[in-house]
């Protein structure tokens, strides 16, 4: 799994504060000082100061930014410039952050505020090269202790922006051999693209240069998994974990690690040490017992989980966590107590979770009991309850009392299009083509545009050989609002196909099962291919769609429909 960008550049905040600075290749040559004249402040410029000074006081700082730029523009001087940027920077403004750094270096071209500050608006600008210009001039001129407050800003950036500026940072790493950070940069870039040969390379060279270089080696073992290195990657951790007992760092790597690999008794040894080393950091408890649920270590999570409830640590939150804990362990009553105590926001969301347990373990007309009764206490969200019920009846196999949950439902709502659309599925699914039809009419006569409806209508006519041409255009019109929706591509790809097309049915096909190779994307890929006379790639796709999932009927009825056997 790829790390977050925040999460990588927060550990190279970590190692560019330990980096030692070697002797540095020259810069690229700065901009020389313009031969602007000496600053002199009118009284129109000293009148927008005053303006600014007295609208930050009153905290409209866009009105600040406003009259701070225009003098930063008329005076050029760099306090006042400084001031302007920093500002713009603060308001997230970052084209006009760029354009005032830019004056700014023009003054003071080895400011390390204004080529920091420059780089950081050029990352939100997209600009990865650009900002790898300017902290390259950072770095020439002010060593990696720079980085610090550079890297330190970018927690407050965008996931996107973030990999910009790793961008940025790994373009320096030939540049600057002996900086063992950027080699983890170049690592971190390359693992987000999937190079892992690429990313290891990067990180041996960063362990050359800083033996010592914890995140680098943690790295190291995590890229050892991921290439398929479980055992060895133990070890790298291990060694991490005991070299440095007391950070909490390593050993969290080495327990993603072990829960990854399935050793679920060792990593639960590593979070009660984890537990142990800081007994009074609550928040690092909830993050441990997370990890673990994620994990499928309920156990682990629950007695985590039980600890904080007792300490009062957000007790709506551990309960709903408990609940899931205990869900995961196969504790199915405990999990449905512990869902009925949650208050709160999530009060809502944890009783539908108890009524689909109860629904699961046999249990329904409890299930159907509360489901009506949170209908009361929530009118507003009346219609995604009964449809949510009516799933869970489908879920178990009883799609006429979904059908008849959602008719009493529609008698009360008849026009409710989310019922109407959700009774048309449910009646499809019982083959009642007439009732189906009627409510997705319906539906389109209320929203026309509503494309889960102009999708399942034409597909509903493409599947059994009608109206083709009205099929093929509200297909088209739902995939001109979602050109990417694997759903709707594979009905295109099916209405295309029933009329004949099969290079263009073909394509769309291929499409959707890129994006979502499910069993009946698979049968309909499968069945173009076979009628297109490529019966040895027809024969692979339906044998990985069996792969997956041995029970997939319409996989199986589409290969007893035209006589093939694998």
């Amino acid at each position: 799994m790829n790390a977050r960008p925040s999460l990588i550049v927060a550990a190279l905040l970590t190692l560019a504060g330990c980096a030692q600075t070697p002797p540095q290749p020259a810069p690229p040559p700065a901009p020389e000082p313009r031969d602007l004249p000496p600053i002199e402040y009118d009284g129109e410029t000293l009148g927008d100061l005053l303006v600014a000074e007295s609208a930050a006081q009153r905290q409209s700082l866009a009105v600040t930014l406003d009259y701070y730029g225009r003098a930063a523009q008329t005076t050029h001087d760099p306090e006042v410039i400084s001031q302007a940027t920093k500002l713009a920077t603060y308001l997230d403004q970052p084209e006009q952050a760029r354009q005032l750094a830019g004056l700014w270096l023009e003054r003071e071209p080895d400011n390390a505020d204004a080529l920091r500050l420059a780089a950081l608006a050029d990352i939100q600008l997209g600009d990865s090269d650009g900002a790898a210009g300017f902290i390259d001039r950072l770095l020439a001129g002010h060593g990696s202790d720079a980085l610090l407050p550079l890297v330190a800003e970018a927690s407050s950036l965008s996931d996107n922006d973030n990999q910009q500026l790793l961008k940025a940072l790994s373009q320096l790493a030939e540049r600057y051999p002996e900086q063992a950070p950027l080699w983890y940069a170049r690592a971190l870039d390359l693992r987000q693209q999937g190079d892992l040969p690429g990313a290891m390379k990067a990180v041996e060279h960063a362990l050359d240069q800083d033996p010592d270089h914890m995140e680098a080696a943690l790295l190291e073992a995590r890229l050892l998994f991921e290439s398929g290195e479980h055992e060895k990657a133990l070890r790298h951790a291990r060694a991490q974990v005991r070299a440095h007992p007391d950070n909490r760092r390593p050993r969290l790597a080495y327990v993603r690690l072990l829960l990854a690999a399935g050793h679920k008794d060792q990593a639960h040894e590593q979070l009660n040490i984890l537990a142990e080393q800081n007994p009074d950091d609550l928040d690092l408890r909830y993050s441990l017992a997370l990890i673990a649920l994620e994990a499928g270590a309920g156990e682990s999570a629950r007695s985590l989980l039980q600890d904080l409830l007792r300490r009062g640590y957000r007790p709506n939150e551990m309960r709903l966590r408990l609940a899931q804990a205990s869900e995961a362990a196969g504790d199915t009553d405990q999990a449905i107590d512990d869902y009925l105590k949650v208050k709160g926001p999530d009060a809502l969301e944890a009783q539908v979770q108890a009524a689909r347990l109860l629904y699961a373990s046999g249990r329904g007309d409890r299930g159907h009991a509360l489901i009506t009764s949170l209908t009361r206490q929530y009118p507003a969200r009346a219609d995604r309850l009964w449809i949510t019920e009516s799933e869970m009846r489908n879920a178990l196999g009883d799609p006429e009392g979904a059908l008849a949950l959602l008719n009493d439902a529609l008698e009360a709502d008849p026009d409710n299009p989310d019922l109407l659309y959700a009774r048309a599925m449910t009646a499809g699914s019982l083959g009642q083509n007439q009732r189906m039809e009627t409510d997705l009419k319906r539906v389109l006569e209320l929203h026309p545009d509503d494309a889960g409806a102009l999708n399942a209508l034409g597909y509903t006519w493409a599947d059994r050989g009608v109206h083709l041409d009205q099929a093929e255009a509200m297909i088209r019109r739902a995939l001109d609002q979602y050109p990417r929706d694997p759903a709707i591509l594979d009905s295109m790809g099916w209405v295309l196909y029933r009329q004949g097309r099969l290079d263009e049915a073909l394509d769309y096909l291929r499409r959707a099962h890129a994006l979502m190779p499910d069993p009946e994307v698979s049968a309909h890929l499968g069945e173009v291919l076979w009628a297109m006379g490529d019966e040895e790639s027809a024969r692979a796709v339906w044998s990985a769609a069996l792969a997956a999932q041995p029970d997939a009927t319409v996989v199986r009825d589409t290969l007893e429909r035209l006589e093939v056997t694998l």
